[in-house]
């Protein structure tokens, strides 16, 4: 099942801090054209791999779930709501945020064939600063964008219970804040799988982001 390492982390939380996760959406079909790639959705066996995450969700009372507006982050989302429901769990499904989309990509069709072209390394020459910027923000200023709106989120009160906010989004935006927060790069990691991301703990003004064994701690506003 996809999403097992991140609820190992997950579990690894203190219950003391406010939590969140940025995950990748559930499996998907092939993205067939890759100027359009938002029109790719989950597949039924990414439905129950995302079903079942929800489900195996422990040691919280409530679940926040929050999405991408492209369909498939949206699918992904209401089935780890089921999953999360069948486990006794309260959720709040709040619906999409332009946060955790890809709006940052200015020109869709030259992005498609620079990804055509290059696969992977099409993200190295971005954090490079090799790609025209009306193709495509810098990564910092999406980093920081995103880092923004999930720190606003996971500073709101709780009003009963230990809650777990989950924000479903795109690999190549947890892949951003990946290496920019942790360094982690993709050519030494990997790609990240479906279901996986990093995961956020508040404490008081301290956040720390954690992808696996990698860990940072920084007094909020987080500094890049």
């Amino acid at each position: 099942m996809y999403g097992h390492e991140l609820l190992k982390t997950i579990e690894t939380l203190s219950a003391d801090g406010k939590s969140a996760a940025m995950l990748r959406h559930a499996a998907r079909y092939p993205i067939v054209d890759p100027t359009e790639p938002t029109l790719a959705e989950i597949t039924p066996e990414g439905a129950a791999d995302a079903e079942n995450f929800g489900q195996c969700i422990a040691g919280f009372e409530c679940v926040r779930l929050f999405h991408s507006p492209v369909k498939r982050c949206r699918q992904t989302a209401e089935c780890i709501a089921r999953g999360a429901q069948k486990a006794g769990i309260t959720v709040e499904h709040l619906g999409p945020e332009a946060a955790l989309g890809v709006d940052y990509i200015l020109d869709l069709t030259e992005a498609g064939r620079l990804t055509a072209l290059h696969g992977e390394h099409f993200v190295r020459l971005w954090h490079d600063g090799q790609i025209e910027p009306n193709v495509i923000r810098a990564t910092k200023q999406i980093a920081e964008t995103k880092l923004v709106y999930l720190t606003r989120k996971i500073q709101e009160p709780c009003l009963a219970g230990r809650r777990l906010d989950l924000h479903v989004s795109h690999d190549w935006n947890i892949l951003v804040l990946r290496e920019l927060l942790l360094g982690v790069q993709h050519e030494e990691a990997g790609w990240l799988n479906f279901l996986d991301g990093l995961v956020f703990s508040l404490s008081a003004d301290r956040l720390e982001a954690c992808y696996r064994n990698h860990a940072q701690t920084q007094i909020l506003p987080w500094r890049f």
